[in-house]
């Protein structure tokens, strides 16, 4: 089982707007990247909630390690009794449990500083560990597949223990036929080390060896580059500053083209394998089965957004025109339109309008939200050797934690209200689900994390104090739905061709991987935008690539919480209550029903077109307000 549950942002969300700027860290962008001991723990996250000293791991790590073969104890012996089946399960949830810990632990203490060599062999320890977890209970399922329907009832209703497990056994015998024999899912198990690879190569190179060139900036300073300060760069109203910075960042990546070409068709490569040892007819299928998705939902998406692209293109045009420029390239769509009303926000102002905008989701959510904020469940700021970017991650045995990189923008101030999404659906989930479904498909996770997005939006756009600030947010609120909806459909549109142009049996260069990548490019934006030679770099750089079929999630999630949060804002307790038992199941049930029963239908074109008609009804905003003064 991978316990990790990395939510990254990528390089598509780039304006920047706050309210009121207190900053109580704050380094300049001119001076080195601070140390992790150069900032307050107030501002760290507390892993000694998990482990309050580095030899507790440790002792849990060898506990593990010598209970691992007690599995082995209950090969061969499934079918003798419900007794017996419930011991192995219970066991197996027992272990996963400890594993869920060290794993965590482990991998989250590498973030904090991916240089740190002992932090380097602890992950490389742990995953190690987890292959042998795999490999021990590798046997479980398709053993449990040996023993009849009839007899799995009769040990369900003698052995009141196993009814938990229910929907489990009903899940596992719906996807039967893609089990394979015993021996088989050991040789798969024994993978899971060679499967991370691809993973692993990219990671080191993106968040470890890559060193990023410096800039002049806007006074012609000299100042370094980063993922979470370029950013910035590309909302400089000086175009020379996004020019540069967009030639120096994306420039760097042309150093490990060949290698990165590699590292990405080779992780198309696994997924492959994985889907025909598992006779899938598709990685897309493989990938969709995990939840009960229907292949219809991914293409229903693309569909959608393919033969709707005249408000994004129409936008892209408005852009042009208020920025007056002959040509648009790709580092002047995040410029802000209104730069006089950009200003910034500290975290801990961020904090507070967070917790007034999320206040129709009720006090208990507001009491545990702010309980998240105070507790140290969040690690802040940038520092040298962190990993890039944010995520939300977890362990079912401890509280949720959010890594971020908080730099004083509007981008951040979200980013924070979606972690806290993901933070408190796993609160609450694993409050009150065994663990057994204490987790969450992707498809369910990104609803709760984008429907706080959305109330933030609606808040910030209902307070907006002068047309300025208001048409900043409708720009903000048009590029968060081209980012959330129309990008991440556009990478699901290339994710699907890549893999089925190797299915085939082409062969895909990183020169082939950029050009299918252009073309897609070309189609989504329109013939406004224009794309330079570096631009189609974003099919190498982007770390979703290597979570086979990942990115279409956000999409039909956000159109999901767009959905949703409308009546929610407009205070329907009844929708409030769906949409608080909806944070309150993991995975026992299947996402397409969960969504249902909180409001949404996910199978029908309809949640889709609702985005799309904001969409334009946005862009028709912007377009008045900027233009027919």
């Amino acid at each position: 089982m991978d316990y990790r549950f990395k939510k990254l942002f990528s390089w598509f969300f780039f304006l920047l707007l706050s309210f009121h700027f207190t900053n109580l860290y704050a380094q300049s962008e001119t001076k080195a990247i601070p140390q992790r001991a150069d900032i307050a723990d107030k501002y760290k996250w507390s892993l000694e909630d998990i482990y309050p000293a580095a030899g507790d791991w440790e002792h849990d790590f060898t506990n593990l390690q010598g209970l691992i073969p007690k599995l082995s104890e209950y090969k061969g012996h499934l079918a003798e009794s419900g007794k017996k089946l419930l011991e192995c399960l219970a066991l197996n949830d027992s272990l996963s449990v400890k594993m869920g810990k060290l794993y965590v632990y482990a991998y989250m203490k590498l973030d904090e500083d991916t240089r740190v060599s002992n932090s380097q062999q602890m992950a490389d320890r742990v995953s190690s560990l987890n292959t042998q977890l795999d490999e021990a209970t590798s046997f479980i399922q398709p053993e449990i597949l040996t023993i009849p329907d009839e007899k799995i009832k009769s040990f369900i209703q003698t052995e009141k223990g196993l009814s938990i497990y229910q929907f489990y056994f009903e899940d596992l015998l719906r996807t039967k036929a893609h089990i394979l024999s015993p021996e088989e899912e050991r040789i798969l198990a024994l993978a899971g080390d060679l499967a991370q690879g691809p993973l692993k190569i990219f990671s080191m190179i993106d968040d470890a060896d890559i060193k990023y060139p410096s800039i002049k900036g806007e006074k012609g300073e000299e100042v370094q580059l980063t993922k979470e300060r370029y950013s910035r760069f590309l909302e400089s109203t000086n175009r020379r500053v996004r020019r540069d910075a967009s030639q120096a960042y994306n420039s760097t990546y042309l150093k490990y083209l060949n290698t990165l070409g590699a590292t990405l068709t080779t992780q198309l490569n696994r997924d492959i394998f994985f889907a025909r040892a598992r006779k899938y007819k598709s990685c897309l299928e493989a990938s969709l089965d995990k939840g009960n998705i229907p292949v219809s939902v991914y293409e229903n998406l693309i569909q959608a957004v393919s033969n709707n692209l005249e408000p994004l293109h129409r936008y892209i045009s408005l852009r042009k025109k208020v920025l007056k420029v002959d040509t648009l390239y790709t580092y002047d769509l995040y410029v802000p339109l209104v730069p006089e009303a950009k200003i910034e926000i500290s975290y801990d102002s961020a904090l507070v309008i967070i917790q007034k905008a999320l206040a129709p989701l009720g006090k208990e959510y507001l009491k545990d939200l702010k309980k998240g904020f105070d507790s140290r469940w969040i690690d802040v700021y940038e520092t040298e050797g962190k990993t890039s970017s944010a995520y939300s991650w977890g362990a079912y045995a401890t509280h949720p934690y959010v890594l971020l990189n908080y730099n004083n923008t509007l981008e951040n101030m979200f980013t924070v209200a979606h972690e806290m999404g993901h933070c408190l659906h796993r609160y609450y989930t694993n409050k009150n689900e065994p663990y057994v479904y204490g987790g969450h498909t992707l498809f369910t996770a990104e609803v709760a994390s984008t429907i706080n997005e959305t109330l933030l939006m609606q808040y910030m756009i209902n307070n907006a104090k002068d047309k300025s600030q208001k048409l900043y947010l409708l720009e903000y609120y048009i590029q968060q739905i081209m980012g959330t909806f129309y990008l991440q459909t556009l990478l699901a549109d290339f994710e699907k061709i890549a893999h089925e142009k190797i299915e085939k049996g082409e062969a895909l260069s990183a020169g082939a991987v950029r050009k299918s990548y252009r073309e897609i490019l070309q189609k989504y934006y329109g013939p406004e935008l224009y794309r330079d030679s570096i631009s189609d770099l974003g099919a190498l750089r982007l770390y979703h690539f290597y979570r086979n079929f990942y990115v279409y999630q956000y999409a039909t999630s956000y159109t999901a919480s767009t959905y949703l949060s409308t009546e929610i804002y407009e205070g329907n307790k009844e929708a409030l209550a769906r949409y608080h038992n909806f944070l309150k199941i993991g995975t026992s049930d299947y996402p397409i029903s969960i969504l249902k029963k909180a409001g949404v239908d996910m199978s029908t074109f309809e949640p889709m077109d609702k985005t799309i008609e904001l969409f334009n009804s946005l862009v028709d905003q912007l377009e008045k307000l900027l233009l027919k003064e």
